[in-house]
């Protein structure tokens, strides 16, 4: 599925949501001649069949606004942990400017390459479902720049101390960005709205309605209406990929106003 993600919107969301009217409707076309031979009293069949869409309907809708909003949380997580890590670089930064030059002036160089990776290859792999490791080894880098720094003075005690928690935060917060890069809907649960979306189709299908056009409009307009949601839903099921997705803006903005 990584071409669905890789293409453009402009493309994949007609493709999709068209493709998917048009399957709609060609279940319709399938299934309107079996519908007038085995129907003998339209008025009844339409009226259980109304008590069946309509029970289908509740359960369907229930489930496609739950993984919505489920889809949605994952997206903000995402885009949270971003924003914090931004947040926390920045911080670091700033307090790397009260250590002695000999180990800050290294500190603030490091921070610096470590944006510059995890814009240009962190996110990039990360868009492809991949956990970046590329710039753990500026984190490494920097904690033993930390390490190996010795205070000689009080003041030099509370500034490595500051720069200590300040740097904690930013590791939980780096974690928290490559965690949810493989963050996604359960297989199961695309299996059970495909299979909703199918069986829906197969209802509106089973309507018994004299002219065919008009027919094919109201299972057309339904499945646009529903193959949009799901196409919304499968975009931002991976929250660094596809067009509705987290990008390395906060990064971009730190090297702007705080690092450059």
């Amino acid at each position: 599925m990584q071409w669905f993600y890789d293409a453009s919107v402009f493309i994949t969301m007609p493709l999709f949501v068209g493709g998917f009217v048009v399957v709609s409707c060609a279940i319709v076309l399938a299934l309107r001649p079996v519908v007038r031979r085995v129907v003998d009293d339209p008025e009844q069949w339409d009226r259980v069949l109304e008590h069946v869409i309509g029970t289908f309907g509740v359960f369907f809708g229930i489930l496609l606004a739950l993984v919505a909003v489920s889809v949605y949380e994952n997206f903000a997580e995402a885009r949270q942990a971003t924003l914090d890590e931004a947040s926390e670089i920045g911080a670091l930064y700033r307090a790397t400017g009260g250590m002695p030059d000999e180990v800050g002036i290294p500190m603030r160089m490091t921070l610096d390459e470590y944006v510059h990776t995890v814009i240009f290859q962190d996110f990039p792999a990360q868009r492809r479902d991949i956990v970046p490791t590329t710039s753990t080894a500026q984190l490494d880098q920097f904690e033993d720049l930390l390490q190996s720094f010795e205070p000689q003075t009080p003041q030099d005690e509370a500034e490595f101390v500051q720069v200590i928690g300040v740097f904690d935060e930013f590791v939980e917060a780096r974690r928290a960005r490559v965690d949810v890069t493989t963050l996604a809907l359960p297989p199961l649960f695309w299996v059970v709205i495909w299979v909703g979306a199918a069986v829906n189709a197969v209802l509106i299908g089973f309507i018994y309605v004299r002219r065919l056009g008009l027919h094919l409009l109201m299972a057309g307009l339904l499945a646009l209406f529903i193959g949009l949601v799901i196409f919304v839903t499968a975009d931002m099921d991976h929250p660094y990929a596809g067009s509705i997705s987290v990008g390395p803006g906060a990064f971009e903005r730190l090297l702007e106003q705080t690092l450059e």
